[in-house]
């Protein structure tokens, strides 16, 4: 047996096949992968990755159809990615520098409403004045909410980070933070409210609420102000797709002596004298076959919050959260069309980026509004080329993708994949059609373009990533989130720990943020901090 010099303390214990790790992941996503990657790369440590999906990478995970088109499922763009930002330094930590990144073309967003198109460009001044050039009545709003979008920015990172500070700290720092966050933890309709007179104005500024997957009346400000200055520099997106990040990232763990294994739905983690011990898991290449039993002195879930507390710690360990979590608003979940063009969307005047299309100003209608419906008409879709922004594409591709109610599908949740019934086929073949439609009467030509389509249900998600409800974003930022003692990376049981967006913030850098904290809190109290000073030297 082997010692580690893990926070938790203790010894080695075996993996099946009777090869040492010193951790076992739950799940690939980016925050599983991040953990992973760091404990490997900083720590010499052998992880052992256990993936339900036949393939790593969590919402990074792309497919390809007709042997020429390949769309990603999670990853449309991601900011932070300059040379010198925070973002770029820890992918490239990540994957030894061997992922790259490309520039979106400017304008790299396009806000579209019935009666006005607004562009921004990667330049946080030129948003302002454009803003003030259009609204001008609304002048000395529109300077300071890019003030107190920083600020909000900043209160959100600095209290998902408390947990890096000792315990007996928590309750003043707590305190501070409810103090100074005032204007974070309200929620983003009122602040507008608050602040502004025009309704349009209001309207345009959350356009991108669909990235974190809640209309204003229900996110905290917090959240809204880390997208909103996460892209004020514009968006990047991985050369090859999203697939180069899981792809650059893994050489890292197995270098390190892990491994990254798929098909492994993780059943349970296993508990002895109160704390982790191991996992079983599910070898889904063999149904019928015993469970798998893997034991490490340290296990960290990418699973999800929910997952892990509900479904992977054994119902017999006593969690006192345990109704407040499944009592908590679940997220929300989308549709996505996936298109294969005939031809390069740029003979319609696109250049990569995207395109927030709004058959109205009121968000909350978009959110609580339905596709299934008599005529299957819907408010709002987001519109973006992935050909178009990865140089390495082989085929011209698009995606558009819709806000749902999974309600709107649990009809069919226990039918199979692939398997389901001609009403589901049906119902998928409107929306497709009613969201091309939708897109066709902002650009004409567009549907002609079309050689290949397909459609993407929350059914689908909760698939292939096992989410709740098939929610994309993890638990949803609203203001109440902030308040949960079970959202963080610690939990109740010595040797546990969660990463990912429950662990930090929601997306691609969130999550990345939540396995480099998750990471330094198993390595000790300044773990977090070495870590991030190792990165920021390279």
């Amino acid at each position: 047996m082997t010692t580690f010099n893990l926070e938790s303390g203790g010894t080695m214990v075996m993996a099946k096949g009777e090869q040492k790790f010193d951790a076992i992941v739950i799940g690939s996503g980016i925050g599983g992968l991040t953990t992973a990657a760091i404990l490997a790369n900083l720590y010499r440590k052998r992880v052992l990755v256990l993936e339900q999906h036949f393939t790593p990478g969590g919402f990074t995970h792309a497919f390809e159809r007709k042997g020429k088109f390949h769309w990603d499922v999670g990853l449309h763009y991601v900011g932070d990615m300059g040379d010198g930002c925070t973002g770029k330094a820890v992918f490239d930590y990540l994957t030894n520098g061997n992922l790259h990144w490309q520039k979106m073309p400017d304008p790299f967003e396009k806000f579209v409403y019935p009666d006005f198109t607004f562009a921004v460009y990667s330049d946080p001044d030129r948003y302002q004045s454009d803003l003030i050039q259009r609204f001008p009545q609304e002048r000395k709003a529109i300077r300071q909410y890019f003030k107190d979008v920083q600020k909000a920015s900043f209160w959100f990172g600095f209290h998902s980070m408390l947990e890096l500070f000792p315990v007996w700290l928590h309750p003043l720092l707590r305190r501070i933070a409810r103090h100074f966050g005032a204007i974070a933890r309200q929620t983003t309709q009122d602040y507008l409210d608050k602040h502004f007179q025009d309704d349009q104005l209001k309207a345009l500024l959350v356009s991108q609420w669909g990235d974190y997957g809640l209309p204003p009346s229900q996110s905290c400000f917090g959240i809204h102000s880390v997208i909103v200055t996460h892209y004020f520099h514009g968006g990047w997106y991985p050369v090859g797709g999203a697939k180069a990040i899981a792809q650059s990232i893994i050489p890292v763990i197995e270098q390190g002596g892990g491994a990254v294994i798929t098909q492994r739905r993780v059943t349970e983690i296993l508990l002895a004298s109160g704390m982790a011990v191991g996992v079983k898991a599910q070898n889904k290449t063999k149904p019928n076959a015993d469970l798998e039993t893997y034991y490490a002195p340290l296990v960290v879930s990418d699973a999800g919050a929910f997952n892990t507390y509900m479904k992977l710690i054994p119902p017999s360990y006593p969690l006192a959260e345990r109704q407040k979590i499944q009592a908590f608003p679940k997220g929300s979940s989308m549709v996505t069309v996936y298109l294969g063009l005939k031809e390069n969307p740029i003979k319609l005047g696109f250049e990569g980026e995207n395109h927030w299309i709004y058959t109205t100003y009121d968000h909350d209608a978009v959110a609580q509004g339905s596709l299934v419906s008599s005529d299957h008409s819907p408010k709002f879709c987001y519109l973006s080329f992935p050909s178009l922004k990865d140089p390495l594409a082989k085929g011209h591709t698009a995606e558009i993708i819709a806000h749902i109610d999974y309600d709107s599908f649990s009809q069919w949740r226990e039918q199979s994949w692939r398997r389901r019934d001609q009403d589901y086929t049906e119902l998928k073949a409107q929306i497709t059609q009613s969201l091309i439609q939708l897109v066709e009467r902002h650009y004409p030509g567009f549907q002609d373009l079309i050689e290949y389509s397909e459609l993407s249900t929350p059914l689908t998600v909760e698939h292939f990533d096992e989410s709740d409800r098939g929610a994309i974003y993890g638990i949803p930022c609203i203001p109440e989130r902030l308040d949960q003692s079970w959202i963080g990376a610690r939990t109740p049981i010595k040797n546990l720990y969660l990463t990912g967006a429950d662990a930090f913030s929601l997306g691609i850098m969130g999550a990345m943020m939540g396995g480099v904290k998750t990471a330094g809190i198993v390595n000790g109290a300044f773990g977090f901090f070495q870590i991030m000073a190792t990165i920021m030297r390279k």
